[in-house]
């Protein structure tokens, strides 16, 4: 009897889950309810709310959100996971706040500045259809690549492209309190009109003397009204940066450019464990010599096999999986999974796993040896 009863219960406990929620985790079916009610409402998270969108350059909006009670705040410079429903697909995306903690406090917004990245599913979704009044989803912040809490005297940045977005919220900060640290910007963009924020930036070192902003298009040509040759990174362009004495250098951009400006650094004689940086772009994969490696996604049931080097993320959508999957540069944790055999290299490290079963990003491995994922 007793144990007939606890059958019946199980098998009500299945169908419960199975026809009700369609899940183990009932906070999903409940946070469906709450969001029919609110949009604003959530069990599982904070939401924000799209309360201006604000075109920047040809390609590049910002949105200004409202953030539902809850939400902790950030430091200027750090970043969140965004999280929007394409087509009735949850895609999750990382990007930094462009707007200073100054402005969450006052006036409970955030501010994202997303250039549209060509073929880029999410940042094209972004630029077409996310709109005044759309809700998303908002994680709490996050990321190192903030001012120090103790006071140093200046401060260097070098941005190239929408690079500039963690720098800005740190300049805006820093404005706000009228400089208590000195600034030197170096801003890369490919031609004149794809500077972001360059109003507000000149205007910037108009109001404060203890910040010096130095603009290169550098396909732009030699233009007189820039202090800098129009090239592509140099030493002349570090050698101006450091016109005055660093306490602080901060790079944020394409891979390649993060390491020519690094190299550049290190040759001019800059102490690089005061050097910080933000990805933009993972490096490119380096393909391996030898024969073909086999992945298996054990849970999946699924094999594929190739003689060219690629992320393990990509490798199984092109597989037709949809694993989850966030920033895809190693940064918000979303695609770890279980390697439960084979070795792997971590693209933006260069590290080599061991053979043995552990915990992986995905999205910044690459198969060297036949791979066995948990997927």
């Amino acid at each position: 009897m007793h144990s007939s009863h606890q059958t019946l219960l199980q098998k009500a406990k299945t169908w419960f889950n199975s026809s009700l929620f369609n899940t183990d985790r009932a906070g999903e079916y409940f946070e469906y309810l709450l969001e029919s009610i609110d949009p604003m409402w959530s069990a599982l998270g904070s939401k924000a709310r799209i309360i201006d969108v604000i075109e920047e350059t040809a390609d590049t909006k910002t949105w200004v959100m409202e953030v539902s009670d809850g939400w902790k705040g950030f430091r200027a410079g750090q970043h969140v996971h965004l999280t929007f429903s394409l087509n009735g697909v949850k895609q999750t995306r990382t990007f930094t706040l462009s707007s200073s903690p100054q402005q969450w406090r006052d006036q409970n917004t955030v501010s994202v500045t997303v250039k549209k990245v060509k073929q880029g599913k999410v940042t094209g979704w972004m630029h077409d259809n996310l709109q005044q009044g759309d809700v998303i989803s908002i994680s709490e912040a996050a990321g190192d690549f903030t001012l120090p809490r103790r006071q140093v005297n200046r401060v260097g940045y070098i941005a190239a492209g929408s690079g500039i977005t963690p720098i800005m919220s740190q300049l805006r900060w820093l404005s706000y309190n009228k400089m208590p640290s000195a600034a030197s910007l170096l801003y890369f963009s490919n031609t004149e009109d794809d500077f972001i924020f360059a109003s507000e930036l000149k205007a910037m070192e108009q109001i404060h003397p203890k910040l010096d902003t130095y603009f290169v298009a550098s396909n732009g040509g030699q233009q007189s009204k820039y202090k800098l040759p129009q090239t592509l990174l140099c030493e002349d362009h570090i050698e101006a940066l450091m016109g005055k004495a660093l306490d602080r250098i901060y790079i944020c951009g394409p891979h390649p450019f993060r390491e020519l400006a690094k190299k550049l650094l290190s040759e001019a004689g800059y102490n690089m464990d005061q050097v910080f940086e933000e990805a933009f772009g993972l490096p490119p994969v380096v393909v391996e010599e030898g024969a073909p490696v086999q992945v298996t996604f054990t849970k999946s049931a699924m094999e594929t096999t190739t003689d060219k080097s690629d992320t393990l993320l990509n490798m199984a959508e092109a597989a037709g999986l949809k694993p989850n999957a966030g920033c895809r540069m190693g940064i918000c944790y979303t695609c770890k999974c279980k390697k439960t055999s084979g070795q792997v290299r971590n693209v933006i490290t260069g590290e080599i796993s061991s053979s043995d079963a552990e915990e992986i990003q995905i999205c910044v491995s690459t198969p060297i040896s036949n791979v066995e994922i948990d997927l």
